[in-house]
């Protein structure tokens, strides 16, 4: 079994994320989700951003407070796998806000799929999703 690793060089090795550790990077946060902890983070997939026209993503990293929201939109204090997630409605993010879950036939984050689960850190977990969530 592979060595575990932290949240942010698991992002990074997967290579399903190259735009999300583009964000964190920018924002300057690398130290804190290589570090702190455990955090769990709904990662969309790079998928997820072709819908996207690439001058709107250029202009979302130069507004770093505008970022930043949607990155913590994305991320919630504590480890939940998705056995937790069965038994749970609601999360707030990192943010303040709160992302609705739902487990029927498959996990929903508001309304993206997680699509590979209980991605293993050291210091939290990931779960790929199929959408970029917008709070």
């Amino acid at each position: 079994m592979a060595e575990l690793k932290n949240l942010i060089d698991t992002a990074r090795d997967k290579g399903s994320f190259p735009t999300l550790v583009k964000a964190a990077e920018v924002l300057g946060l690398v130290g804190k989700y290589s570090k702190e902890g455990p955090y769990t983070v709904f990662a969309p997939v790079e998928s997820a951003f072709e819908v996207i026209p690439a001058e709107v993503i250029d202009e979302s990293f130069d507004d770093h407070p505008y970022l930043l929201g949607i990155i913590n939109y994305h991320i919630v204090k504590g480890k939940y796998t998705t056995h937790d997630l069965l038994s749970i409605t609601s999360l707030e993010t990192v943010g303040g806000k709160a992302l609705k879950i739902t487990a029927n036939g498959g996990f929903k984050i508001d309304s993206a799929k997680i699509i590979e689960a209980d991605i293993e850190c050291t210091n939290g977990v990931i779960h790929a999703i199929d959408e970029i969530l917008i709070p």
